[in-house]
């Protein structure tokens, strides 16, 4: 299968990537056939191992040109502001700070939110953020970008975690606690969310988290039962849910809202804005 001129991978390997890795692929590729590209936003992200949402064009930073254009999959990008450049494994992009900042500011909400945790993780502090958004004369998106840092908490440890407690502040429900530790059978095991004030337990789609993402054995699907009934005896009720009931509100509303926790106030009318286009783009 042709990624770019003269450049090919396997069609059957291929069709077992998930978007994200097609993706990564893609850039890859770009790094091997353009001319030394400084890479950007998504491309960016895809080098620093930053969540990247759908199958996004190829993005380009170009500290010289005169105003920003389109070739073929390739969006080059001029900015009144300079970015810092580094160098990954060979390639050059602009840097985790960087990178974050510019997504932030053109990302839906909820996966701004996303993308600011995994940098944080990697190091980049929000008071960076902050400081080298106020110091760029760019205003696009800043009014977003700073919602997300005010957002933002990197004990999520997935991108659906990230994006489960945007929705769950959005839905007017009361702010779970992240990352508790219960002993269960005299070994501990930390959940997603819970909520002491009710006593529920929230975990965001349990097998992809303890199975790797991959298709669970059913011995894995056994711990995974045996787990959830140990949890059930320190706890009230055990609720879970996957992207499909993120990525429409009104799915997680209903767990929620049936296991019990309680909500504070009603639903954003702005709910739909925080997940724009990512029903079809974020898979």
């Amino acid at each position: 299968m042709r990624l770019r001129r003269g450049i090919y991978v396997d069609s059957a390997w291929w069709l077992t990537l998930q978007p994200a890795q097609r993706y990564r692929e893609r850039v890859r590729a770009a790094s091997l056939s353009l001319d030394n590209p400084i890479f950007a936003l998504e491309s960016a992200a895809a080098v620093h191992g930053l969540p990247v949402f759908g199958t996004p064009r190829i993005h380009l930073h170009s500290p010289t040109a005169r105003g920003s254009y389109r070739h073929s999959d390739v969006t080059v990008h001029a900015s009144v502001d300079g970015r810092e450049v580094v160098r990954v494994d060979g390639v050059r992009a602009t840097s985790v700070l960087d990178t974050t900042v510019d997504l932030i500011r053109v990302l839906p909400l909820a996966l701004a939110v996303a993308v600011v945790d995994a940098a944080i993780d990697r190091g980049v502090t929000l008071i960076a953020m902050q400081e080298r958004i106020d110091s760029q004369k760019n205003q696009r998106g800043v009014r977003n970008a700073r919602a997300a840092l005010e957002l933002a908490d990197a004990r999520s440890e997935s991108v659906l975690e990230s994006i489960s407690r945007v929705v769950i502040t959005y839905l007017g429900y009361e702010q779970p606690e992240l990352q508790i530790a219960f002993t269960l059978e005299e070994r501990t095991s930390r959940v997603d969310f819970f909520w002491r004030s009710v006593n529920i337990v929230g975990e965001a789609d349990g097998e992809a988290k303890h199975h790797g993402g991959y298709a669970p054995t059913e011995q894995t699907i056994r711990q995974e039962r045996a787990r959830e009934v140990s949890l059930l005896r320190v706890t009230h009720r055990v609720a879970r849910w996957g992207w499909a009931d993120v990525w429409h509100p009104r799915g997680l509303d209903r767990i929620l809202s049936g296991a019990g926790v309680p909500r504070l106030r009603p639903a954003e009318p702005a709910i739909d804005s925080i997940l724009r286009n990512a029903r079809t783009t974020a898979r």
